[in-house]
C-alpha cells in the first residue's frame, strides 16, 4: 500500500508539472510571428513598411509580445517593454549605432544575455536575448553582420 501511495503521488507531481510547462510562457519568435503581432510592432515605430524583422524575441510570459520585444531587422536593431501605465521603447539604426557590446549570461539561468546598444549621441538600451546558447549567439552575431555591413 505505501508503494501504491508513493506511485500516485509521483504521478501527481510530473502531472502538474507538465500541465504547467505546457501551459507556460508565450515566447514569440520570428518564424512563429503573426501579422497581429507585426502590426503590434509597427504601431510603436519600430518597423517600416520595407523593414524585415531577421530575428525576434519575446519572453514577457502571458503577456507575451504585448509586453516586451527585441528585434533585429535589416536596418536596426529595436527593444520595447510595455508594463501598465509606462513603456520603454529603443532602437537605432545601424549607420547610427557607435559601438555594440555582448554580455552572455548564458550560464546564469536566471539572467538575460544582452546587447548594450551605444548610440552616436552617447545614449545606451539593451537588446535582450533569452535562450540557449546556440540561438544566443546566433543572435549576437547577426546583430554584429548588421551593424558592420
Amino acid at each position: 500500500m505505501h508503494y501504491l501511495q508513493k506511485s500516485i503521488h509521483v504521478i501527481f507531481v510530473v502531472s502538474i508539472l507538465s500541465l504547467l510547462s505546457s501551459c507556460g510562457f508565450n515566447n514569440t519568435n520570428e518564424t512563429t510571428i503573426s501579422e497581429k503581432e507585426i502590426d503590434f510592432i509597427t504601431s510603436l515605430g519600430l518597423l517600416e513598411q520595407d523593414e524585415q524583422i531577421e530575428m525576434f524575441e519575446s519572453n514577457a510570459g502571458f503577456k507575451g509580445y504585448k509586453q516586451s520585444g527585441n528585434l533585429i531587422t535589416d536596418k536596426r536593431l529595436a527593444s520595447y517593454w510595455i508594463e501598465d501605465d509606462s513603456q520603454e521603447i529603443d532602437f537605432e539604426y545601424y549607420s547610427s549605432i557607435d559601438s555594440l557590446v555582448e554580455v552572455d549570461l548564458v550560464s546564469k539561468p536566471t539572467y538575460a544575455s544582452y546587447l548594450e546598444v551605444y548610440k552616436a549621441d552617447g545614449t545606451t538600451f539593451k537588446v535582450y536575448i533569452d535562450a540557449d546558447s546556440t540561438r544566443t549567439y546566433n543572435f549576437f552575431n547577426k546583430a554584429m553582420e548588421n551593424w558592420r555591413n
